[in-house]
């Protein structure tokens, strides 16, 4: 069987946030405003793997007004959602994000 899922996230950048990008905290005078890490690339690759397996979206899963989720590490958040993936005997064949972003670079940032 094969399924297909969307994910798409965007978060207001903000002063006094750290910016965490796919984990990876990059340097920056601003960072993303939200609950968790609010790392938004993790947050689209979890809706899109929820999506495919028909589990709605991180919201429902981990809700922003639940105080365990408050400042929540989201490569946490994708373990858990990788291994409901799992449960369920699927496997991720093909995944691809697309990050917009005017500034910092990123490109510095990403392993060769």
């Amino acid at each position: 069987m094969f399924r297909i899922g969307f994910g798409y996230d965007v978060h207001r950048l903000v002063e006094g946030r750290d910016l965490i990008l796919g984990g990876v905290r990059i340097p920056h005078a601003l960072g993303l405003m939200g609950h968790s890490d609010a790392d938004v690339l993790t947050h689209a690759v979890m809706d899109a793997i929820l999506g495919a397996l028909g589990k709605g979206d991180i919201g429902r899963h981990f809700p922003d007004t639940d105080p365990a989720y408050r400042g929540a590490d989201s490569l946490l958040l994708l373990k858990q959602v990788v291994a409901w993936m799992r449960q369920e005997r699927f496997v991720v064949n093909n995944l691809d994000t697309t990050l917009v972003a005017e500034r910092p670079r990123i490109s510095p940032h990403i392993p060769p």
